[in-house]
């Protein structure tokens, strides 16, 4: 992680304290949660706009113009002002990272999980039960999983949330196996 990314988690990290609490206030979170995503969406799909957005040379009141035509009949006025906010501080680079520290907020407020959880082949509705229940009995919380399948982990799981990994796939094990072996043999122990 750079420095520029740094600086990036931590201004996203002010922003979205701040819209969380505005969310708060007006009562309406799943609102808010639910028009972000869209606004990122079509922030990061379209090329032109978010170069607009992250343009330096282009004015700030012409910005907020181009906002106020595309979202405002569309989203709510705490997001309208907070996307102008982001325009005054010129911080659209930031956008998505404050999508991801809002969308973090949100769900431990919820009490909520979302792990990407890596197989090597399709898990069947039984697998996928089992291990939401073993996962919400040891975290004591509720599991919204985003499921991957990856031929290359060979078999196992990978469980991915937050900042955390609990890798037991096969490969991982090979893998760690094969350095045990090689470091073995590097000093005569074989």
């Amino acid at each position: 992680m750079n420095i520029g990314d740094i600086k990036n988690i931590k201004i996203a990290k002010k922003y979205s304290n701040a819209l969380f609490e505005a969310s708060i206030e007006a009562d309406n979170i799943e609102k808010i949660y639910n028009e972000l995503i869209f606004v990122c969406e079509i922030i990061k799909t379209n090329n032109q706009l978010s170069t607009f957005l992250n343009s330096p040379l282009i004015k700030i009141s012409d910005k907020k113009e181009v906002l106020q035509k595309l979202f405002s009949s569309h989203i709510d006025k705490i997001l309208v002002d907070f996307l102008y906010l982001i325009a005054d501080a010129n911080r659209f680079d930031a956008i998505e990272e404050v999508f991801s520290q809002f969308s973090k907020i949100y769900n431990e407020n919820r009490n909520v999980v979302k792990p990407l959880i890596t197989s090597a082949v399709e898990l069947s509705e039984m697998q996928k039960n089992n291990l939401l229940t073993k996962l919400e009995e040891k975290l004591n919380k509720k599991i919204e999983p985003e499921y991957v399948v990856k031929s290359d982990i060979i078999g196992g799981l990978i469980v991915e949330m937050d900042d955390k990994t609990i890798d037991c796939s096969l490969k991982t094990k090979f893998d760690n196996m094969k350095k045990q072996l090689t470091k073995g043999s590097k000093y005569g122990n074989d």
